[in-house]
């Protein structure tokens, strides 16, 4: 964390001249060679000034390693008081000792019919903090949207069995003192398509 000295971005400064592609390319070079991130910032959104121009040439800067295993911290922007350049704290967002629920990807969510369009929403957003970082970001999301369709979805699957096949069990004793009635041929072809969708959601679970 400190001073670059160079912006980065093309929203790195206010209320000056217009950052040019020339001014970025180094720092930029810089980031792809060594495989460096900026990490997550809160505060100001700019880092020096002259009274004049605001620029954001201070960062906190991480390689993947440290995001994999961090992905918690945060660089918190601080006011300057009697410097030109705001000081940076490292935030340590994550309570100690929590946690965090294991993530599983289960087979059957690629099925659903709204998994590659929530999927697509995920990744349609692209963050102005790098490729990487707007990569991190766009993981979160899909990993969110891949949860969410299973617990809407597919939780409670045992249930589901159990409940399915006790109503297939009851409309088939139904049907050996009525076996011609439509209604109940219709509804078994019904909960056998059901509960076989079922089973096979529950066997990829397993």
């Amino acid at each position: 964390m400190g001073d670059y000295n160079a912006v980065l971005h093309a929203q790195d400064r206010q209320h000056g001249s217009e950052i040019q592609d020339m001014e970025t390319k180094d720092f930029k070079e810089y980031m792809n060679d060594t495989g460096m991130n900026e990490l997550q910032y809160v505060g100001k959104n700019y880092t020096w000034t002259n009274n004049h121009t605001y620029n954001r040439i201070d960062r906190g800067l991480v390689n993947a390693n440290w995001m994999m295993t961090m992905p918690n911290l945060k660089v918190q922007v601080l006011e300057p008081l009697v410097s030109d350049h705001s000081p940076l704290k490292l935030m340590i967002t994550q309570v100690q000792g929590k946690k965090n629920k294991l993530f599983r990807f289960f087979n059957c969510i690629a099925d659903h019919p709204q998994f590659i369009q929530q999927v697509e929403l995920a990744w349609k957003e692209r963050g102005a903090k790098g490729t990487m970082q707007a990569g991190w970001n766009n993981l979160k999301k899909t990993m969110k949207v891949i949860k969410g369709i299973n617990i809407q979805h597919n939780k409670g699957v045992d249930k589901r069995i159990k409940e399915t096949r006790k109503e297939l069990q009851s409309v088939q004793e139904k049907m050996s003192c009525r076996l011609q009635k439509i209604e109940l041929i219709e509804k078994e072809k019904a909960l056998k398509c059901e509960l076989e969708k079922w089973v096979m959601i529950e066997e990829s679970i397993y």
